[in-house]
Protein backbone atom coordinates (compact mmCIF):
# COMPACT_ATOMS: atom_id res chain seq x y z
CA UNK A 1 0.00 0.00 0.00
CA UNK A 2 1.37 3.43 -0.93
CA UNK A 3 1.80 6.24 1.54
CA UNK A 4 -0.94 8.22 -0.23
CA UNK A 5 -3.43 5.33 -0.07
CA UNK A 6 -2.59 4.71 3.57
CA UNK A 7 -3.25 8.33 4.46
CA UNK A 8 -6.51 8.25 2.51
CA UNK A 9 -7.76 5.16 4.38
CA UNK A 10 -6.81 6.67 7.74
CA UNK A 11 -8.74 9.81 6.84
CA UNK A 12 -11.78 7.72 5.89
CA UNK A 13 -11.62 5.86 9.21
CA UNK A 14 -11.41 9.13 11.13
CA UNK A 15 -14.40 10.60 9.27
CA UNK A 16 -16.42 7.42 9.80
CA UNK A 17 -15.65 7.47 13.52
CA UNK A 18 -16.58 11.15 13.74
CA UNK A 19 -19.90 10.51 11.99
CA UNK A 20 -20.56 7.63 14.36
CA UNK A 21 -19.98 9.88 17.37
CA UNK A 22 -22.27 12.57 15.95
CA UNK A 23 -25.04 10.04 15.32
CA UNK A 24 -24.70 8.73 18.86
CA UNK A 25 -24.82 12.24 20.26
CA UNK A 26 -27.87 13.14 18.21
CA UNK A 27 -29.83 10.29 19.79
CA UNK A 28 -29.21 11.77 23.21
CA UNK A 29 -30.41 10.14 26.40
CA UNK A 30 -33.54 11.82 27.67
CA UNK A 31 -33.81 13.06 31.23
CA UNK A 32 -34.54 10.42 33.82
CA UNK A 33 -34.77 7.45 31.44
CA UNK A 34 -32.43 5.41 33.62
CA UNK A 35 -32.95 5.70 37.40
CA UNK A 36 -29.72 6.22 39.31
CA UNK A 37 -28.68 3.38 41.66
CA UNK A 38 -29.82 5.40 44.64
CA UNK A 39 -32.40 5.07 47.42
CA UNK A 40 -35.88 5.95 46.19
CA UNK A 41 -36.32 9.72 46.62
CA UNK A 42 -39.40 11.37 48.08
CA UNK A 43 -39.64 13.37 44.88
CA UNK A 44 -37.82 13.34 41.57
CA UNK A 45 -38.25 14.70 38.09
CA UNK A 46 -36.85 16.73 35.25
CA UNK A 47 -36.66 20.48 34.88
CA UNK A 48 -37.87 22.18 31.71
CA UNK A 49 -34.21 22.43 30.70
CA UNK A 50 -33.67 18.68 31.12
CA UNK A 51 -31.93 18.43 34.48
CA UNK A 52 -32.74 15.34 36.51
CA UNK A 53 -33.20 15.92 40.25
CA UNK A 54 -34.04 13.92 43.36
CA UNK A 55 -35.26 15.22 46.72
CA UNK A 56 -34.95 13.41 50.05
CA UNK A 57 -36.69 14.40 53.28
CA UNK A 58 -37.98 17.75 54.48
CA UNK A 59 -36.51 20.84 56.08
CA UNK A 60 -34.06 23.53 55.01
CA UNK A 61 -32.79 22.83 51.51
CA UNK A 62 -29.25 21.48 51.04
CA UNK A 63 -28.37 21.28 47.36
CA UNK A 64 -25.32 19.16 46.41
CA UNK A 65 -23.55 19.48 43.04
CA UNK A 66 -21.31 16.70 41.73
CA UNK A 67 -17.98 16.77 39.90
CA UNK A 68 -16.85 16.28 36.30
CA UNK A 69 -17.79 12.87 34.89
CA UNK A 70 -19.81 12.12 38.01
CA UNK A 71 -23.49 12.37 38.91
CA UNK A 72 -25.72 12.62 41.96
CA UNK A 73 -24.56 9.05 42.73
CA UNK A 74 -21.46 10.72 44.21
CA UNK A 75 -23.65 11.89 47.14
CA UNK A 76 -25.32 8.52 47.81
CA UNK A 77 -23.95 8.30 51.37
CA UNK A 78 -25.77 11.55 52.24
CA UNK A 79 -29.12 9.87 51.58
CA UNK A 80 -28.33 6.21 52.30
CA UNK A 81 -29.84 6.54 55.78
CA UNK A 82 -32.86 8.83 56.31
CA UNK A 83 -32.34 11.92 58.44
CA UNK A 84 -28.54 11.90 58.17
CA UNK A 85 -28.78 15.69 58.46
CA UNK A 86 -31.78 16.34 60.73
CA UNK A 87 -33.80 19.38 59.73
CA UNK A 88 -32.41 19.40 56.19
CA UNK A 89 -33.90 18.38 52.89
CA UNK A 90 -31.22 16.88 50.64
CA UNK A 91 -31.58 17.91 47.00
CA UNK A 92 -29.41 16.20 44.40
CA UNK A 93 -29.14 17.24 40.78
CA UNK A 94 -27.40 15.97 37.67
CA UNK A 95 -25.78 18.75 35.70
CA UNK A 96 -26.46 19.12 31.98
CA UNK A 97 -24.89 16.20 30.10
CA UNK A 98 -24.31 14.21 33.30
CA UNK A 99 -26.04 11.36 35.07
CA UNK A 100 -29.67 11.08 34.01
CA UNK A 101 -29.93 14.62 32.63
CA UNK A 102 -30.33 15.42 28.94
CA UNK A 103 -27.27 15.17 26.72
CA UNK A 104 -28.22 17.27 23.69
CA UNK A 105 -25.95 17.56 20.68
CA UNK A 106 -25.01 21.22 21.07
CA UNK A 107 -22.00 23.09 22.37
CA UNK A 108 -23.80 25.03 25.09
CA UNK A 109 -22.12 23.20 27.98
CA UNK A 110 -20.09 26.02 29.53
CA UNK A 111 -19.71 26.21 33.28
CA UNK A 112 -21.74 29.45 33.21
CA UNK A 113 -24.55 27.59 31.43
CA UNK A 114 -24.45 24.98 34.20
CA UNK A 115 -24.59 27.77 36.78
CA UNK A 116 -27.59 29.38 35.12
CA UNK A 117 -29.50 26.10 34.82
CA UNK A 118 -29.03 25.37 38.53
CA UNK A 119 -29.90 28.99 39.36
CA UNK A 120 -33.20 28.62 37.47
CA UNK A 121 -33.88 25.36 39.32
CA UNK A 122 -33.34 27.08 42.68
CA UNK A 123 -35.79 29.86 41.81
CA UNK A 124 -38.46 27.57 40.37
CA UNK A 125 -38.24 25.27 43.40
CA UNK A 126 -38.46 28.38 45.61
CA UNK A 127 -35.49 27.24 47.70
CA UNK A 128 -34.80 29.59 50.61
CA UNK A 129 -32.29 29.45 53.47
CA UNK A 130 -30.24 27.40 51.03
CA UNK A 131 -27.04 25.51 51.81
CA UNK A 132 -24.98 24.87 48.68
CA UNK A 133 -22.48 22.00 48.56
CA UNK A 134 -20.10 21.41 45.66
CA UNK A 135 -17.34 18.89 44.97
CA UNK A 136 -14.62 19.36 42.32
CA UNK A 137 -16.22 20.80 39.13
CA UNK A 138 -19.42 21.12 41.15
CA UNK A 139 -17.49 23.31 43.58
CA UNK A 140 -16.47 25.59 40.72
CA UNK A 141 -20.12 25.78 39.64
CA UNK A 142 -21.08 26.53 43.25
CA UNK A 143 -18.58 29.38 43.49
CA UNK A 144 -19.91 31.29 40.50
CA UNK A 145 -23.48 30.39 41.45
CA UNK A 146 -22.88 31.83 44.92
CA UNK A 147 -21.73 35.14 43.46
CA UNK A 148 -24.79 35.29 41.19
CA UNK A 149 -27.17 34.51 44.06
CA UNK A 150 -25.53 37.16 46.25
CA UNK A 151 -25.98 39.74 43.49
CA UNK A 152 -29.44 38.78 42.23
CA UNK A 153 -31.09 37.27 45.33
CA UNK A 154 -29.43 38.56 48.50
CA UNK A 155 -30.27 36.51 51.58
CA UNK A 156 -31.43 33.42 49.70
CA UNK A 157 -28.15 31.53 50.22
CA UNK A 158 -27.12 31.00 53.84
CA UNK A 159 -24.05 28.75 53.55
CA UNK A 160 -21.48 27.52 51.03
CA UNK A 161 -19.63 24.21 51.48
CA UNK A 162 -16.76 23.35 49.15
CA UNK A 163 -15.26 19.86 49.00
CA UNK A 164 -11.99 19.55 47.01
CA UNK A 165 -13.36 22.30 44.81
CA UNK A 166 -12.39 23.50 41.38
CA UNK A 167 -12.30 27.21 40.69
CA UNK A 168 -8.87 27.93 39.23
CA UNK A 169 -7.11 27.67 35.88
CA UNK A 170 -3.97 26.39 37.59
CA UNK A 171 -2.96 22.83 38.55
CA UNK A 172 -5.73 21.33 36.43
CA UNK A 173 -6.32 17.57 36.58
CA UNK A 174 -4.44 15.67 33.86
CA UNK A 175 -7.61 14.12 32.45
CA UNK A 176 -9.27 17.53 32.16
CA UNK A 177 -6.23 18.80 30.25
CA UNK A 178 -6.45 15.74 28.00
CA UNK A 179 -10.17 16.14 27.29
CA UNK A 180 -9.65 19.82 26.50
CA UNK A 181 -6.92 19.03 23.97
CA UNK A 182 -8.23 19.06 20.36
CA UNK A 183 -8.42 15.59 18.76
CA UNK A 184 -6.61 13.86 21.65
CA UNK A 185 -9.54 14.29 24.02
CA UNK A 186 -11.93 12.87 21.44
CA UNK A 187 -9.60 9.96 20.68
CA UNK A 188 -9.18 9.12 24.36
CA UNK A 189 -12.95 8.77 24.78
CA UNK A 190 -13.11 6.50 21.71
CA UNK A 191 -10.23 4.25 22.76
CA UNK A 192 -11.34 3.66 26.35
CA UNK A 193 -14.55 1.86 27.20
CA UNK A 194 -16.81 3.72 29.64
CA UNK A 195 -15.81 1.22 32.33
CA UNK A 196 -12.10 1.75 31.66
CA UNK A 197 -12.54 5.53 31.75
CA UNK A 198 -14.49 5.37 35.01
CA UNK A 199 -11.98 3.00 36.60
CA UNK A 200 -9.04 5.21 35.60
CA UNK A 201 -10.59 8.40 36.95
CA UNK A 202 -11.77 6.80 40.20
CA UNK A 203 -8.35 5.30 40.90
CA UNK A 204 -6.84 8.74 40.42
CA UNK A 205 -9.44 10.26 42.75
CA UNK A 206 -8.96 7.79 45.62
CA UNK A 207 -6.11 7.60 48.11
CA UNK A 208 -6.94 3.94 48.77
CA UNK A 209 -8.25 2.57 45.47
CA UNK A 210 -8.97 -0.78 47.12
CA UNK A 211 -12.16 0.89 48.37
CA UNK A 212 -13.50 1.33 44.84
CA UNK A 213 -16.35 -1.09 44.09
CA UNK A 214 -17.65 -2.64 40.89
CA UNK A 215 -20.96 -0.86 41.57
CA UNK A 216 -19.16 2.49 41.58
CA UNK A 217 -17.41 1.80 38.31
CA UNK A 218 -20.70 0.73 36.72
CA UNK A 219 -22.52 3.81 38.07
CA UNK A 220 -19.85 6.17 36.76
CA UNK A 221 -19.62 4.35 33.42
CA UNK A 222 -23.36 4.28 32.67
CA UNK A 223 -23.82 7.99 31.80
CA UNK A 224 -20.61 8.01 29.71
CA UNK A 225 -21.85 4.98 27.77
CA UNK A 226 -25.35 6.39 27.30
CA UNK A 227 -26.25 7.89 23.91
CA UNK A 228 -24.58 11.29 23.74
CA UNK A 229 -22.61 10.64 26.94
CA UNK A 230 -19.11 10.87 25.47
CA UNK A 231 -20.02 13.93 23.43
CA UNK A 232 -21.47 15.67 26.49
CA UNK A 233 -18.44 14.86 28.65
CA UNK A 234 -16.14 16.30 25.99
CA UNK A 235 -18.19 19.51 25.74
CA UNK A 236 -18.38 19.90 29.54
CA UNK A 237 -14.60 19.59 29.71
CA UNK A 238 -14.08 22.15 26.96
CA UNK A 239 -16.33 24.62 28.76
CA UNK A 240 -15.03 23.98 32.29
CA UNK A 241 -12.71 26.99 32.42
CA UNK A 242 -14.41 30.30 31.54
CA UNK A 243 -12.43 32.80 29.50
CA UNK A 244 -12.71 35.37 32.27
CA UNK A 245 -11.50 32.98 35.00
CA UNK A 246 -8.94 35.47 36.33
CA UNK A 247 -11.67 38.09 36.79
CA UNK A 248 -13.89 35.50 38.49
CA UNK A 249 -11.10 34.45 40.86
CA UNK A 250 -10.50 38.09 41.77
CA UNK A 251 -14.13 38.27 42.94
CA UNK A 252 -13.93 35.31 45.34
CA UNK A 253 -13.08 37.88 47.98
CA UNK A 254 -16.61 39.30 47.61
CA UNK A 255 -18.20 36.10 48.93
CA UNK A 256 -19.62 36.90 52.35
CA UNK A 257 -21.85 33.91 53.10
CA UNK A 258 -20.36 31.55 55.71
CA UNK A 259 -18.05 29.23 53.78
CA UNK A 260 -16.58 25.92 54.93
CA UNK A 261 -13.94 24.07 52.90
CA UNK A 262 -13.04 20.38 53.23
CA UNK A 263 -10.07 18.79 51.42
CA UNK A 264 -8.67 15.31 51.09
CA UNK A 265 -5.11 15.64 52.40
CA UNK A 266 -3.88 13.32 49.64
CA UNK A 267 -5.85 14.76 46.72
CA UNK A 268 -3.93 14.09 43.48
CA UNK A 269 -6.61 15.62 41.25
CA UNK A 270 -6.87 19.15 42.68
CA UNK A 271 -4.01 19.77 45.13
CA UNK A 272 -4.44 21.30 48.56
CA UNK A 273 -2.80 24.49 47.27
CA UNK A 274 -6.07 25.33 45.51
CA UNK A 275 -7.99 24.82 48.74
CA UNK A 276 -5.56 27.11 50.53
CA UNK A 277 -6.03 29.72 47.80
CA UNK A 278 -9.82 29.59 48.22
CA UNK A 279 -9.49 29.76 52.00
CA UNK A 280 -7.24 32.80 51.67
CA UNK A 281 -9.53 34.63 49.24
CA UNK A 282 -12.87 33.90 50.94
CA UNK A 283 -12.72 35.90 54.15
CA UNK A 284 -13.87 34.11 57.29
CA UNK A 285 -13.85 30.70 55.61
CA UNK A 286 -12.61 27.58 57.35
CA UNK A 287 -10.38 24.86 55.88
CA UNK A 288 -10.27 21.32 57.24
CA UNK A 289 -8.49 18.20 56.01
CA UNK A 290 -9.42 14.53 55.83
CA UNK A 291 -6.33 12.36 56.35
CA UNK A 292 -5.49 9.52 53.98
CA UNK A 293 -8.16 10.69 51.57
CA UNK A 294 -8.20 11.74 47.94
CA UNK A 295 -10.45 13.90 45.78
CA UNK A 296 -13.91 12.67 46.80
CA UNK A 297 -14.14 12.54 50.62
CA UNK A 298 -17.92 12.06 50.45
CA UNK A 299 -17.26 8.73 48.73
CA UNK A 300 -13.91 7.57 50.11
CA UNK A 301 -14.40 8.75 53.70
CA UNK A 302 -18.19 9.23 53.99
CA UNK A 303 -18.41 8.84 57.79
CA UNK A 304 -15.74 11.49 58.36
CA UNK A 305 -17.31 13.80 55.78
CA UNK A 306 -20.81 13.46 57.22
CA UNK A 307 -19.49 14.06 60.74
CA UNK A 308 -17.69 17.21 59.57
CA UNK A 309 -20.82 18.37 57.73
CA UNK A 310 -22.97 17.94 60.83
CA UNK A 311 -20.56 20.15 62.79
CA UNK A 312 -20.58 22.78 60.03
CA UNK A 313 -24.38 22.77 59.98
CA UNK A 314 -24.56 23.07 63.77
CA UNK A 315 -26.28 19.72 64.23
CA UNK A 316 -25.95 17.56 67.35
CA UNK A 317 -22.47 16.05 67.38
CA UNK A 318 -21.85 12.36 66.81
CA UNK A 319 -18.64 10.39 67.41
CA UNK A 320 -16.35 11.03 64.45
CA UNK A 321 -13.95 8.44 63.05
CA UNK A 322 -10.30 9.24 63.70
Amino acid sequence: MTSTNSSFHLALLFVAAALSLCCCATAFAKCGDTPAPMPTPDKSGCTDSGLYYAIYGTGQPLLAIHGLGASMYSWREFVKVPNTFPGYQIILIDLKGSGNSDKPHNKNYSIKTQRDLVYDFILKQNLKNLTLVGNSYGGAVSLILTMKLMKMNPGLLTRLILIDSGGSNKMLPWYLKLLRTPVLGWLALQILTPEEAADTVLKNAYYNDCLITKEQIAAYAAPIGAPGGKYALLQISKGAIPKDIKKIMAHYSTITVPTSILWGADDKVIPLAIGEMLHDKIKGSSLDLVKECGHVPQEEKPAETICWMRKVLGLPSVPCPK
